[in-house]
């Protein structure tokens, strides 16, 4: 990919979702960045499925896309790349490739793009900090604790009211900035799991390489 590394787009449209996706609680100046994120990440664990449109911004490109999640199941779809998810099996297709490819993610995989791992150890591996920010909005920071991490620091832009994300920027470890535009959030409802699974009805003639 040209503008990011594929595992490294995954896992931070992964953190996007479901680390900030879905709170609607009330945000009171008192609560701390991790209050505010525990009731984010809580509210997104009970939603049956979430939907984002997002535009990724880097190097002076743009790439949009959306991004669904259900439970440990997920959906990434863009210009560029596909990913279906249903739990235990992972099909990833590229137009740079023309290919699927078939993975069963390990543990120390799954820690890189499974949004519940992410949620798990957040607390362990990036410190969470309150910004000042301008009215109706409010800004945390992330950063790594880890200083071999892909992504070094996150600064999200909330809506103070809804804790919506509106705006993401990652500064990676070479020092490139990767702006995040929210486009529009969504609670939805239970989605079937074929849906989570690479339908070769709908794509047909692309090639499959079974890399388990």
């Amino acid at each position: 990919m040209t503008m990011l590394n594929k595992n490294v787009m995954l896992r931070t449209l992964l953190i996007i979702m479901t680390v900030l996706f879905g709170s609607s609680a009330q945000s009171h100046a008192a609560e701390s960045a991790i209050q505010i994120l525990d009731k984010a990440a809580a509210k997104a664990k009970s939603a049956k499925s979430l939907k984002a449109a997002y535009t990724i911004s880097a190097d002076g490109h743009k790439q949009s896309g959306t991004l669904t999640i259900s439970g440990d199941k997920f959906i990434i779809a863009s210009p560029e790349i596909a990913s279906w998810y249903d739990g235990r099996t992972q099909w990833t297709y590229s137009t740079q490739t023309g290919e699927v490819n078939i993975t069963e993610p390990t543990a120390e995989e799954l820690q890189q793009v499974n949004p519940f791992a992410i949620i798990s150890s957040f607390r362990k591996h990036y410190k969470a900090t309150l910004l000042k920010s301008a009215a109706g909005q409010k800004k945390i920071k992330l950063t790594a604790g880890n200083p071999k991490s892909d992504i070094k620091s996150v600064i999200l832009t909330l809506n103070s009211a809804t804790l919506y994300p509106s705006n993401i920027e990652l500064t990676m470890s070479n020092r490139r900035i990767v702006n995040i535009s929210v486009n529009a959030i969504a609670e939805a409802g239970a989605i079937p799991l074929s849906e989570f699974r690479f339908d070769p009805k709908k794509h047909p003639g692309v090639p499959v390489v079974d890399l388990r």
